[in-house]
């Protein structure tokens, strides 16, 4: 037993005899267990922290920041403002032609709207007994050198005349005799209709629409007077013409815009503000000599006061009153003051030398080329392109130099060169519509090389079917994307016109 005992005591034996070891502390010994109880589940906060506690450090830092960068993207992502909702309608068929550079495009089978029956103009050219009508212009220029005016146009002759050539009757003479066609009139008739569809329910015209390939920013100051231009440019006005009702509403719409200072009250970008002044000007300086003085007399001379209070001491215009000059602006405003010289207002010559010294700072090569604007007395004019240079040769012939100066057909035959109407390549409306201007002025083997070509390209490259039939589309234009299908179809409608738009300047001031 003493052996039994030391053995039990050495190992936690009971020791036989002894009494059971006391249970311990909260077991009941012979009872039954209950079963453990299932923990609380955890709440997201709990969860979020055990997996933190788990994760890396560099997992945590980065998930927080992928959190954040969405947060703030979410919040200055721009969203288009709903608010405006603009809608596009158009006639179309079910058609779909399939094009490699354009996608597809649903071309609709015919238009709906009418086409106008354009006037018809014989191609023959035969000798027209009228010298008023078929000016002579086989002289070519002569040898006068650098520095030398030739027949020069004096800046006090009236040039009223310059409007005649648009009245009924005189434009068949005027195609026939500067070598338009049964082509270039159908495309005016069918520019014209375009430009009526586009029409507002205000009178006004859009840059942007309602038609495809409208301009980045608008403008209606602009577009509704190249609307109006185009239109008058035909001869029509708010009482004669076909689209007499056109322009009446047209007119209506703008003037009820002009303030008393003969400024119009339409929201448009800053730097277009007087570009489209002048425009408007020109348009409704115009109107008052084709109406003979009455209508909008006032408002003319409201619209012309204004420019020429505007006008800069270096002789041209900008983008505000009084800034110095660039050519693009100042050429604008030239025609608005030889507009309101054809309507019989008066226009100071001091304005007109104003313009006169201001092309005399860009010029470049005697005069034959022109820059943009001169940034500094000591360096040469900037930005000397076909467009200006052609905008400041048409400004000399209005201002004095004469028809066969050899500055006028060296800047001629550069310009000629370089915008030689290629659509594909080298399109620029903006200067084709001056060079064409200067180069019927000067008329001769000049016009008809120039009038040989456009006559052709020009009609052919108007749209036939669709919706924007009788439009020109703006795409490769260098100045397209901008001005966008108003503009481009503006500007060759008033090169079609110019067989009567304006009679040859020197022959005009001749008498021939």
């Amino acid at each position: 037993n003493a052996l039994h005992a030391k053995y039990a005591t050495a190992t936690g034996m009971p020791v036989v005899g002894d009494s059971p070891p006391a249970p311990k502390p909260g077991v009941s010994i012979g009872s039954v267990q209950p079963p453990p109880t299932e923990p609380e589940p955890l709440t997201p906060r709990q969860r979020l922290e055990a997996w933190i506690r788990k994760s890396p450090p560099f997992s945590v830092s980065l998930s927080l920041h992928v959190v954040v960068l969405i947060v703030l993207a979410l919040i200055f992502y721009p969203r288009e403002d709903d608010r405006v909702i603009k809608l596009d309608l158009a006639w179309a068929s079910d058609e779909v032609v399939e094009d490699d550079d354009k996608g597809v495009q649903i071309v609709a089978e015919e238009d709906p709207m009418e086409e106008p029956e354009p006037e018809v103009v014989s191609t023959e050219e035969p000798e027209v007994e009228d010298p008023a009508a078929a000016p002579v212009m086989e002289e070519e220029p002569e040898e006068t050198g650098v520095g030398a005016v030739a027949e020069a146009v004096p800046q006090n002759v009236p040039i009223g005349s310059l409007l005649d050539g648009r009245q009924e009757g005189r434009r068949e003479a005027l195609i026939k005799a500067f070598g338009g066609s049964d082509a270039t009139e159908a495309a005016v008739a069918k520019a014209l209709a375009w430009l009526a569809k586009q029409q507002g329910k205000d009178g006004l015209w859009s840059l942007q629409g309602p038609y495809a390939d409208g301009g980045s920013q608008e403008n209606q100051l602009a577009a509704s007077a190249m609307a109006l231009l185009a239109f008058q440019g035909a001869g029509n006005t708010p009482t004669t013409g076909r689209h007499k009702d056109t322009v009446a509403r047209g007119w209506k719409g703008l003037l009820a815009k002009q303030l008393p200072d003969g400024t119009f009250d339409l929201r448009l970008p800053s730097h277009h503000a007087f570009y489209s002044h002048a425009q408007a000007t020109y348009a409704l300086c115009e109107l008052v000599g084709m109406t003979d003085g009455k209508l909008h007399v006032d408002q003319a001379r409201r619209a012309l006061d204004y420019s020429l209070a505007a006008q800069a001491e270096n002789g041209g215009w900008r983008y505000a009153p009084r800034e110095p000059g660039d050519m693009s602006v100042t050429g604008w405003f030239m025609m608005a003051l030889k507009s309101g010289e054809m309507a019989g207002l008066s226009v100071p010559g001091a304005a007109l030398d104003g313009i006169s010294r201001f092309l005399d700072s860009v010029a470049v090569d005697g005069g034959s080329r022109y820059g943009y604007r001169l940034d500094s007395p000591q360096r040469p004019p900037t930005g000397v392109t076909p467009a200006v240079t052609a905008e400041g040769l048409l400004a000399r012939q209005f201002l004095g130099w004469g028809r066969t100066d050899r500055r006028i057909a060296a800047g001629l035959e550069q310009v000629m060169g370089e915008r030689f109407l290629d659509f594909e390549n080298d399109k620029d409306v903006y200067a084709w519509y001056y060079i064409t201007q200067v180069v019927h002025n000067v008329g001769g083997t000049a016009w008809d090389r120039w009038n040989g070509r456009m006559r052709e390209v020009v009609p052919a490259q108007q749209v036939e079917k669709g919706p924007e039939a009788g439009s020109w589309d703006p795409a490769l234009d260098k100045w397209g994307h901008i001005g966008g299908r108003l503009f481009t179809t503006c500007f060759l409608t008033y090169m079609l016109e110019v067989y009567y738009r304006h009679l040859p300047l020197y022959q005009a001031v001749s008498g021939e």
